[in-house]
């Protein structure tokens, strides 16, 4: 497994990782809409290079807030 930073992952993967689990990369949340394929975040690659973990997230005034949590790995 390797860690990327969400910009340095290619974009297209991030848009098809977040069509694919959620239909779209835009997130609707209390604070506003966001394309969480441009946002900051971190992703887990497998050795078959898929994404099986993304967080997403927005720094305001000091503070992180979450937009997308997602984990594709089940036992």
């Amino acid at each position: 497994m390797k860690i990327y930073t969400t910009h340095d992952l290619p974009k297209n993967k991030a848009i098809d990782f977040f069509k694919l689990n959620w239909g779209s990369s835009e997130m609707v949340i209390s604070s506003g809409v966001y394309d969480c394929s441009k946002l900051d975040g971190f992703a887990v690659v497998n050795g078959e290079d898929e994404i099986i973990g993304l967080i997403t997230y927005i720094m305001k005034d000091n503070e992180c807030e979450i937009i997308s949590l997602d984990s594709t790995l089940f036992d």
